[in-house]
């Protein structure tokens, strides 16, 4: 009955034996995959940030241009048109009063 007895020890020894390498296992696993995990995130944000500052690069690049373009497009409209300094004087008195307040 002893002898039982210390087989039955000796097998609950064995598993908990096991029990502990697999639960260090599973640790070291689910450690690495956070790692893991992280590096990819980090590089997924990495990336996305440059292809961001590419595209926004690029957005400014078309804005000036398109602004640019504008004000070529507003100056030519302007020096056009022909000057009249007499009348701008007086939509200046109209607008502001003829005592300059």
């Amino acid at each position: 009955m002893s002898d039982m007895l210390e087989k039955l020890l000796g097998v609950e020894k064995t598993a908990a034996g096991l029990v502990d390498a697999a639960e260090a296992e599973a640790a070291r696993r689910t450690a690495q995959a956070r790692q893991d995990a992280q590096k990819r995130h980090t590089e997924l944000l990495k990336r996305t940030a440059a292809e961001s500052e590419t595209g926004l690069a690029a957005e400014r690049s078309r804005v000036e241009a398109e602004r640019a373009a504008r004000n070529r497009e507003e100056s030519e409209k302007l020096s056009r048109l022909p000057a009249a300094p007499a009348a701008f004087r007086e939509a200046v008195i109209a607008i502001v009063g003829k005592d300059g307040t």
